[in-house]
């Protein structure tokens, strides 16, 4: 299992910038509209204080493009228009955010979860997070996101640009 997880890694950041591509070119089938609602991040769960997330403008959609034979998805796409209001409710500073982009996710059968992003995308990460420290974070660019089953995550390919919310709201 250990080397499966290896070598499926080890294909996740060579295609990093490939897969992008291919989910949203043509021929791709069965995508469906989703959606990011808005959402209150507790004070102390990623930043010092509380961040409130409101959504601008949200035109997303996702497939599933590879199940396991109970259904479950076995890898997912989502893409399109994302933009969010971030706000510190304990200051009430805030700025727009623009998270549109793409996310390939690989769920492995042992909890983990490989996640490609490309392009803006909106990352939280716990504050206990041991890996990649903690905060609420958005990407531009190419990055890997692995979500382990113990719920750390770790960010092993970045390729671009990262704003931590927690210090531009503090």
């Amino acid at each position: 299992m250990r080397v499966m997880k290896a070598l499926l890694l080890s294909a996740v950041i060579v295609a990093v910038t490939a897969a992008p591509a291919a989910a949203s070119g043509p021929g791709g089938g069965g995508w469906e509209p989703t959606s990011t609602p808005p959402f209150v991040i507790p004070a102390g769960a990623v930043c010092s204080f509380e961040i409130k997330g409101d959504i601008v403008r949200d035109r997303e959609r996702m497939r599933t493009p590879a199940t396991y034979p109970d259904g479950s998805p076995k890898v997912q796409d989502f893409e399109g228009v994302l933009v969010i209001r971030y706000t510190n409710t304990s200051n009430h500073k805030s700025v727009v955010r623009d998270a549109t982009g793409s996310i390939r996710v690989y769920y492995l059968a042992d909890g983990t979860k490989i996640q490609q992003l490309h392009g803006h995308n909106a990352l939280p990460v716990k504050a206990s997070n041991v890996g990649f420290p903690g905060g609420d974070y958005v990407l531009n660019g190419d990055f890997v996101v692995i979500d382990h089953p113990d719920h750390n995550r770790e960010v092993p390919v970045q390729l671009g640009t990262k704003e931590n919310l927690c210090v531009t709201l503090a």
